[in-house]
């Protein structure tokens, strides 16, 4: 799909387009943009999402992909297996009968996986008419996005893009849609070749990644946005457990003088995480970079911002999982108002946490969650 993509659209990586930041703290502006892109799209929808909740949000997309189906729209859902495990058999339903097609990446407990069942598409993508799409971090469900203001709302961040980098995203869905389907690249040949013209002052370039991938783009390209940096590296992410390469770069530019700064949540949902962290923690302080845990809220943004000039943002977290596992999509930006905002986000939210120190915590530490460190260590490519 990959060269098919290439040939009939040649000319990927940079384009024009306008774009539009979805970073409000209680994920209204994302939930709109979504909304308007399903009642706006005239011919087709594709969205793949790592979780589709059964909450009232949930429920509500689903209702408004099937009204447009039943209306004429070709509409494509796929949902990952695991990530969406909890999601009945009976969405798919509300959807076949209206005309729309409801997918799952990678089942677990069938014969129609592909590949290691450890490989999670936790890509969140959506594509309206190959001319706009939504892309980020936020899954579809009440405690990432929503029409009205939650209490427990995940921290995240998405934007809206016009342009051919909607375009570049369409191939990322339908590379996913193919391996869970079983259909053939030839079969979205005239999805393909569709371009639309560039606009806007907003550079982007859309990465993806993941095991069908030759190497690992995604991480190649923030290992290359990294190393460019000069004056200065912002990190969000929720899990900070990156291999030893990514980690030195980190070091090295903190030694050299680059302001390295990383917002990580404070304590994550699944405990070992934590521990798993601590050895990155420790030797990012001790180069000079600054660390800021963020709480009591949850943080699910991934954002990675150098110089203040250009903005990388998606699905993947730094850890070995994200990078050398799963399906993952991100979009680099440069230009325009957007790398900006995305400044004031991510000062937004370390002026909201509190500053770290490993040494000082490694003092007060027992040996039980020393050793618990170490056994964490040892599993942290699956984390």
């Amino acid at each position: 799909l990959r060269a098919l993509s290439e040939a009939l659209a040649p000319g990927g990586g940079w384009t024009s387009n306008r774009v539009a930041c979805l970073l409000d703290r209680d994920g209204l502006e994302a939930h709109a943009a979504l909304v308007r892109g399903i009642r706006g799209a005239r011919r087709r929808i594709s969205i793949g999402t790592y979780i589709l909740a059964t909450d009232a949000v949930g429920r509500g997309l689903v209702r408004l992909l099937a009204e447009r189906a039943r209306e004429g729209v070709d509409v494509r859902l796929l949902v990952d297996a695991v990530g969406s495990r909890f999601l009945p058999w009976t969405a798919g339903a509300v959807l076949r009968r209206a005309g729309a097609r409801l997918e799952r990446f990678n089942p677990v407990l069938t014969l129609r996986g592909r590949g290691s069942a450890n490989w999670r598409n936790h890509r969140k993508i959506a594509v309206f008419d190959g001319r706009t799409a939504v892309v980020g971090g936020q899954n579809l469900g009440g405690r990432y996005i929503g029409s009205s203001p939650a209490r427990r709302r995940f921290r995240d961040a998405s934007f809206l893009v016009e342009g051919p980098a909607a375009a570049a995203l369409e191939p990322v869905f339908l590379a996913a849609w193919c391996q869970a389907t079983g259909t053939e690249p030839e079969a979205h040949r005239e999805i393909l070749a569709e371009l639309p013209g560039e606009r806007g002052d907003t550079r982007v370039a859309v990465v993806d990644s993941g095991p069908d991938a030759p190497g690992d783009p995604l991480r190649a390209r923030l290992m290359g946005e990294l190393g460019a940096a000069r004056a200065r590296i912002d990190l969000v992410t929720p899990y900070f457990i990156p291999d030893e390469g990514l980690l030195a770069l980190l070091e090295a530019k903190a030694r050299s003088g680059v302001a390295v700064r990383l917002v990580t949540q404070r304590r994550r949902d699944h405990p070992i995480t934590d521990f798993a962290r601590r050895t990155a923690l420790r030797r990012l302080h001790a180069a000079g970079g600054e660390i800021r845990l963020h709480g009591p809220g949850v943080l699910h943004a991934k954002v990675a911002l150098v110089d203040g000039r250009r903005a990388m943002v998606g699905s993947a977290n730094l850890d070995m999982r994200s990078l050398f596992l799963n399906y993952e999509v991100a979009a680099v930006l440069e230009g325009g108002e957007a790398p900006g905002e995305i400044a004031r986000y991510v000062d937004g939210l370390a002026a909201e946490s509190r500053r770290h120190d490993p040494a000082r915590a490694d003092r007060a530490t027992r040996w039980e969650e020393r050793a618990l460190e170490r056994l964490a260590r040892l599993v942290a490519t699956q984390l």
